[in-house]
């Protein structure tokens, strides 16, 4: 299976390049995708061999790959997200975007070509394995709300899916590589809102207010012990005020100020106490300074945990194909979010690191100007991807 499966990505390579280029140099916003989804459900009409494909939303497309092997087999997901962000490209870029203001700041374009292109190899071994691949090319990760457009749709039935993954550019190592971890390897990401009730007046008067400002400050500063003296050391949790609003006089007290800022932690139970403890300390903070204060915490995606049967996969399927140097075990989780933990937390799987560095180039920071891919991620991903579900789905020549 490892020759087949190495002839079929190298034959499909250059075209998954020029694809990948061609959706680099047009990027799009969250929900509108409108010719990058355009432009991959053609490729997957002229060269693949599908079940059914549909669109999910309106930038969105489901297609599911159904193996010809005798069996009912197992049905598997495997994610791969289109959108851009809005952020100006270094010019010096190859193939630089040429929409103003707009870039693939964080490799969807390389992550939609090669989904696509995995749906190509699988149709291509169809013969070898039973059950099924649904492919999601999934538009609006930047936004956290691609995710729930596949999760609600009505024609795919999460109950009867056996496990899921995704592969995600990841600058911080080498193309030619991958990496996980087990357990956490993605934070819950919500938000914060906290409103602070004063009584504002004139500033040379400060005995006749109940100055906003200052219990803000406070409420700012006090957060800050959640992290260094109620969270277990080992424990991995940000509490991050990023937006702080109040008046508009140099000598005018305020009578209301804004906070804005997001929470991230892995564990789940963390996750829970530390909203409790925000909404604890904020109001007695205000209380403290006589004001009041109101604190909405919304949560947006869960922490994406991998499991561990999956993760035993990844590390054995991926030093088989791409040899032991190249699968990095991850020791520690980002704090960054991720709307694909809303699929994993439904049917289990695994998150993986792709590898976008050149070898001894430099660093480009995802959601970032200067990010960039390697090329040479394009045919790990494809034989990574590929090899992955051809594992789990019971292939055999």
């Amino acid at each position: 299976m490892r020759t087949r499966l190495q002839s079929q990505v190298e034959s499909i390579v250059p075209g998954i390049l020029d694809l990948r280029h061609t959706i680099h140099e047009h990027p799009e916003l969250g929900l509108q995708e409108y010719e990058t989804c355009k432009l991959l459900e053609t490729y997957v009409r002229e060269h693949v061999v599908y079940e059914r494909m549909h669109r999910v939303g309106e930038t969105g497309l489901f297609i599911e790959i159904k193996g010809t092997k005798p069996g009912k087999g197992k049905i598997l997901i495997i994610r791969g997200d289109i959108d851009a962000l809005p952020i100006t490209e270094d010019d010096k870029a190859s193939h630089c975007s040429k929409n103003p203001g707009v870039m693939h700041a964080c490799g969807h374009d390389v992550h939609g070509s090669c989904v696509v292109g995995t749906a190509r190899i699988l149709s291509d071994l169809r013969d070898t394995f039973s059950g099924s691949a649904y492919i999601f090319v999934q538009p609006a990760e930047e936004i956290l709300a691609g995710a729930k457009l596949f999760l609600n749709d009505p024609s795919i039935d999460f109950s009867k899916v056996d496990g899921a993954f995704a592969l995600h550019c990841s600058p911080e190592f080498e193309a030619g590589k991958i990496g996980t971890k087990y357990g956490g390897i993605l934070a819950s990401s919500d938000e914060l809102d906290i409103v602070v009730n004063g009584k504002g007046g004139h500033g040379a008067h400060p005995n006749t207010v109940i100055d906003p400002i200052v219990v803000a400050s406070a409420i700012v500063q006090n957060l800050q012990t959640i992290v260094s003296r109620e969270t277990e050391p080992s424990d991995s949790v940000v509490v991050s005020l990023c937006s702080i609003h109040g008046g508009n006089a140099f000598n005018i007290v305020p009578s209301e100020v804004v906070l804005k800022g997001t929470v991230r932690t892995i564990n789940p139970a963390s996750r829970n106490s530390v909203e409790d403890s925000i909404k604890r300390i904020v109001q007695s903070t205000a209380e403290a300074y006589r004001a009041t204060a109101t604190v909405t915490y919304t949560r947006g995606v869960p922490p994406m945990v991998n499991s561990t049967a999956w993760v035993d996969r990844v590390f054995q399927v991926g030093e088989t194909l791409l040899g032991k140097d190249n699968v990095v075990h991850l020791d520690a989780p980002s704090m960054g979010g991720e709307d694909f933990a809303f699929v994993i937390e439904r049917v289990g799987g695994v998150f993986i690191r792709l590898g976008a560095r050149t070898p001894g180039g430099p660093y480009g920071s995802i959601h970032s100007s200067g990010f960039y891919c390697d090329d040479r991620a394009i045919p790990t991903a494809l034989t990574v991807a590929s090899g992955l579900a051809l594992d789990f789905l019971g292939a055999r020549e």
